[in-house]
């Protein structure tokens, strides 16, 4: 019968359906090659496609009847609250890092900035001072010297000028003798062997061998006391001055100072060879003090480090710059203990003035954060005189707009 149906040449569709359409669409249903019967649909029913009346969704449960299959949970999302705190914490220690960097950045730069003003501003005077030596203005020169030694002590021949200037400025009208000794009696005295004695202490002066030139001053005083007294007075002062001020640039601080305080026995200390001994004596003071009393330390080194920052000494190896910022960073410290964050952000301060210290930054940052609390965020002031704004009343009713006629 479905063989001689125009629409089903062949007989390939199924038998057992009257019409040769599918009722799902209207494609040919697919012949039965017989596979095996799944449950749920009628005999004669093509297979893989639902019966008949019944949805999709729904081939495998009866029409009406609910799904009672438990539905799948969701795996719970990992939090990434951790992750967000761990951001927050870099950002912040990035910050701190970058202010400390960005601060001893300028600090440095300020410094730089100053010493090349102050070597310019020391080669003017030095000029100056000279002029001031040749108009016989020795007081004007000697101030002037005093500040060109205290820029740079090593300056060339402000030393030595100096010196005269003290020399001429304070003469002493007797010698003042370290040996005294009784020069054997002679007629005509012999004073060739002084004249080379004399010519090899001016030639170790100008080598800066002062040592040796004090050596051989000591040994001419023995032969001759009054041979060119008020010169070697003058020599003296200038050799024990100097190699004083040496031997504390060295690190041997109480032989410097002992030098130093004997030279004044041949004429005023001027300032610069006085600044060095009193910070000499300020840094042997506070080592003193050193882990014992901390507030003690950071008031003697104070004075040494701004006297001569780079002074240290031979035992430690320690410069005053340096004892002085870790005797500022000991003083916080005491100073937190005791819950004064506040005193203790000046100190913390200076020690960072000089140079970063990564172990007190933690402790340094707490004290701030402690002293400087995060102000809350609130809602800004309103003034009282502004009246509120009173809301709009906007109608509801929907405008009517009259038609245009058409054509005009």
């Amino acid at each position: 019968m479905n063989q001689n149906n125009p629409n089903n040449p062949g007989g390939e569709f199924n038998q057992g359906n009257p019409s040769p359409m599918n009722p799902y669409g209207g494609y040919p249903q697919v012949p039965n090659q017989n596979f095996p019967q799944q449950p749920g649909f009628p005999p004669g029913q093509p297979q893989g496609f639902p019966p008949m009346g019944q949805s999709p969704a729904g081939k495998n449960q009866a029409k009406g009847q609910k799904n009672t299959a438990p539905k799948k949970m969701k795996p719970r999302k990992p939090s990434n609250a951790g992750w967000v705190w761990l951001g927050i914490l870099i950002m912040l220690v990035m910050i701190v890092g970058g202010a400390i960097l960005g601060y001893n950045t300028a600090i440095r730069e300020r410094k730089s900035a100053f010493n090349k003003m102050s070597v310019q501003a020391a080669s003017e005077q030095y000029q100056f001072a000279l002029t001031d030596i040749i108009n016989g203005k020795l007081e004007n020169a000697k101030t002037r010297l005093e500040y060109v030694l205290s820029v740079d002590p090593n300056y060339p021949g402000a030393t030595e000028k100096y010196t005269e200037l003290v020399i001429q400025l304070y003469p002493k009208e007797t010698p003042t003798p370290f040996y005294t000794a009784t020069p054997a009696p002679s007629a005509t005295p012999d004073t060739r062997g002084e004249e080379e004695m004399y010519n090899t202490i001016t030639a170790n002066m100008a080598a800066s061998e002062w040592e040796t030139a004090i050596r051989n001053m000591d040994a001419l005083r023995d032969k001759n006391l009054e041979y060119r007294s008020m010169e070697i007075d003058g020599l003296y002062y200038i050799a024990l001055r100097n190699w004083g001020i040496n031997l504390i640039n060295q690190g041997y601080l109480e032989s410097g100072i002992y030098k130093i305080t004997l030279a004044e026995a041949f004429g005023p200390i001027d300032s610069v060879a006085n600044n060095q001994r009193i910070a000499a004596r300020s840094y042997l003071a506070g080592a003193g003090f050193w882990e014992i009393n901390w507030a003690k330390a950071l008031e003697y080194y104070s004075n040494a480090y701004l006297n001569a920052p780079n002074m240290y000494d031979q035992s430690s190896g320690y410069t005053a710059q340096q004892r002085y910022a870790e005797a500022s960073f000991e003083y916080a410290n005491q100073l937190v203990a005791s819950s004064d964050f506040c005193g203790s952000i000046t100190y913390y301060d200076q020690g960072y003035s000089i140079g970063a210290n990564d172990a007190i930054a933690p402790t340094a940052t707490a004290a701030y954060l402690a002293c400087y609390p995060p102000a809350a965020t609130s809602a800004p002031d309103v003034p009282s005189d502004i009246a509120p704004t009173m809301p709009l009343e906007l109608s509801t009713e929907t405008p009517f707009v009259e038609p245009t006629p058409l054509g005009k």
